[in-house]
């Protein structure tokens, strides 16, 4: 596996500071939010995503492995009349991250999933396997990440849940992106996520609601299990912006347990 940090875990102005940090702790991979170098419309400017690729492998050697917040600024529902919109404006964002050379997006957008009375998940699978075969087409995957009940959703909750939806979609584009923080919210086992290791296409390390990264045995745990089941993607670590010292730290024990 290889080690990765999204932009989330550091302020903007602390970037290039941020940046050399991973590059001398051996990280692979950045994880980007597009609107957070590319503007409010980053879609219309696939150019930024090469761009910013570039330089990021230019200046530290990092490749681009993933999108989240993708959806950033969005209203409507996947399950509402925004739908041919909402997909539209993936299908750009799949595109964008073509250009970028990025082979995964996550989609969590909890507040866009919430299903309406008399709506049932399976109503999902038509958009899900458009898009799935799409991003297949343009080189890229994107991941169905579950969001727990405390995020206000009611669609996908449980990691199993992700695992049985992407199954039934049958798309080669569209795997699942798995979340510790998710894991941790719902008290999900890890034997949950054995024997399906060769779905998952990203994993975040994370905490609910972002908070900083902590300490637990539960990673050496999964750290073992991506080992035994051979994952070859990303571990990604995912948190709100912290001061660089506890970023450091924070990047250390990533090697640690999952280097």
């Amino acid at each position: 596996m290889k080690l990765a940090a999204s932009q989330l875990a550091w302020a903007p102005e602390d970037e290039h500071t941020a940046l050399g940090m991973l590059a001398d702790y051996g990280f692979a991979g950045l994880e980007i939010a597009p609107t957070r170098f590319a503007g409010p419309t980053p879609y219309a400017h696939p150019e930024k995503a090469a761009g910013y690729a570039k330089a990021a492998q230019t200046g530290h050697g990092l490749a681009l492995c993933s999108m989240q917040s993708i959806w950033y600024g969005q209203q409507g529902s996947i399950f509402g009349p925004e739908r041919a919109a909402l997909l539209d404006y993936t299908k750009a964002a799949i595109r964008f991250a073509q250009a970028g050379g990025i082979g995964n997006l996550v989609f969590g957008c909890p507040k866009n999933r919430v299903m309406p009375l008399g709506v049932v998940v399976e109503d999902a699978l038509p958009f899900f396997k458009e898009l799935g075969d799409y991003a297949h087409a343009h080189g890229t995957v994107l991941a169905l990440e579950a969001n727990p009940a405390i995020y206000n959703t009611n669609f996908i909750n449980f990691t199993a849940e992700a695992f049985a939806f992407v199954r039934q979609a049958n798309s080669p584009g569209l795997k699942v992106n798995l979340d510790v923080g998710t894991l941790l919210a719902n008290a999900e086992p890890l034997s949950d996520i054995e024997g399906h290791v060769g779905m998952l296409n990203h994993v975040h390390v994370s905490e609910p609601h972002l908070a900083p990264v902590a300490r637990r045995e539960l990673h050496s745990q999964l750290a073992g299990l991506l080992r035994n089941e051979n994952y070859a993607g990303f571990v990604s670590l995912e948190m709100q912006a912290q001061p660089m010292d506890v970023l450091q730290k924070t990047l250390a024990y990533m090697v640690g347990v999952f280097g």
